[in-house]
């Protein structure tokens, strides 16, 4: 795939082993220790010096959990329609009741993710420029920890960047490994006897498989299995058309409704299939397959915020008849009020529900999790309640007389904001009936 991808310059920090603890508290208290500041120090100058050789220096973003870190400002009118504009077409609801969540900020960098395992290696990361950390893939299989329950209607999402780590220009066609994102359902036993007994407790898998080739021949394609046996195989699709998504990093939402399998790569429906699944699976785990590479090194496969949902809402029924919407499909920015372009699935159906009972009128309150200052919990909230309604109204045309606004900051959890899942759900908007 000559020239698709750019050089993205990638600094690891490994974690001496005096200092483990220390990065251990980065996550528990709200200040950072000196060790800590020096480290940041050290990374940055190592990100100055390397980015001299790219030629459009990313915005550098500080990527701290706390959700008020960040002075955000509210989404312009014009802002809110750039942003939703590439987006016009993509239907896209992720599920409401979040099963699992992860972005590897429990693990120490330069180590395999605690919560993972693997047949190989791999490690977190921190990505100059770019939220959270990142749990770096080499050649080998990765399995997450078991899911439990999941139904038969969910939805997965998660990002991926995909690099070259040389420093001479490279044809990534060449070097770059196949690799698949699996859902995986594992008899008892769970990810260690699969990867040590070469899967032996494979029920059912559902692969989507990405496979190099030269001159930008490079395709993607499903696969799914049932008890060993293939049970579908999707054609391929030629991926020279989402080259630009992989020149940074790009957005991966799967829903599954029952055999009904839709997977989007950012605001493209890549495909959408009634009986890509056997019957009665019951996925419980995701996966990650890397093979066919003896460059490991030079090359960068990277995974975060990954998100497993149940099912979607059905807005018009909890809207009108409920009086009341929850929704987490509204993302925002990390520690902002700017909404994220694939929020415009969720605020196209609201819309249409507004639009179809003309006499509703909403109050919309916004909320955050426990993490950071109350005060600034709060006023995060109600300038993202604010930017929601500015969106309903440039965009969707909804009078905004019909919309009040109220922020209610961490007040009032749904769920146990001790757990990545539990603060997940935490951050959601609410649409009440008045």
């Amino acid at each position: 795939m000559k020239k698709i991808f750019v050089l993205f310059s990638i600094v690891l920090l490994s974690a001496a082993e005096g200092q483990s603890q220390a990065v251990l508290d980065r996550f528990h208290d709200k200040a950072r220790s000196r060790a800590e500041q020096r480290a940041d120090q050290a990374m940055d100058r190592a990100i100055d010096k390397a980015e001299e050789a790219i030629t459009q220096k990313p915005e550098k973003k500080e990527s701290g959990k706390n959700e008020q870190k960040e002075t955000a400002r509210a989404l312009p009118a014009n802002e809110a329609g750039a942003a939703f504009k590439s987006y016009s077409s993509y239907d896209f609801v992720r599920g409401e009741n979040v099963k699992y969540a992860e972005d590897f900020s429990q693990d120490v960098i330069g180590e395999f993710p605690v919560h993972w395992a693997t047949n190989n290696r791999g490690e977190a990361v921190t990505i100059d420029g770019l939220p959270n950390q990142w749990m770096r893939m080499f050649i080998g299989e990765f399995v997450s920890p078991e899911i439990k329950k999941l139904p038969e209607s969910f939805t997965v999402e998660f990002d991926m960047l995909l690099t070259y780590m040389g420093n001479d220009e490279q044809d990534f066609g060449a070097i770059f490994p196949k690799f698949e994102w699996q859902l995986l359902q594992l008899a008892p036993g769970g990810e260690s006897a699969r990867l040590f007994a070469q899967g032996g407790n494979e029920i059912s898998k559902l692969s989507l498989v990405v496979q190099p080739a030269y001159e930008d021949r490079s395709s993607i394609y499903i696969q799914s299995y049932d008890k060993g046996n293939m049970y579908f195989e999707g054609g391929n699709k030629d991926l020279k058309k989402f080259s630009n998504n992989y020149r940074k990093p790009f957005h991966v939402a799967i829903w599954v409704q029952k055999q009904r399998l839709r997977c989007w790569i950012n605001e493209e429906k890549v495909y959408d299939i009634p009986q890509a699944i056997a019957p009665q699976t019951a996925f419980n785990h995701l996966g990650f397959l890397m093979s066919d590479n003896n460059q490991e090194e030079n090359v960068g496969v990277f995974v975060s915020n990954i998100r497993i949902s149940e099912g979607a809402a059905d807005m018009r029924s909890k809207l009108i008849t409920e009086g009341k919407l929850v929704t987490n499909g509204i993302l925002f920015d990390s520690n902002s009020d700017n909404i994220k372009p694939e929020s415009a699935a969720v605020l196209k159906e609201i819309a249409s529900v507004m639009k179809e009972n003309t006499q509703v009128r909403v109050r919309i309150e916004g909320y955050t999790d426990s993490d950071g200052e109350d005060a600034k919990n709060l006023d995060l909230s109600r300038r993202r309640a604010e930017a929601v309604k500015n969106a309903l109204a440039s965009v969707y045309k909804i009078d905004a007389s019909r919309m009040d606004t109220k922020g209610m900051g961490e007040a009032k959890p749904v769920a146990d904001n001790t757990t990545k899942e539990g603060r997940s759900q935490n951050r959601r908007v609410e649409f009440i009936k008045l």
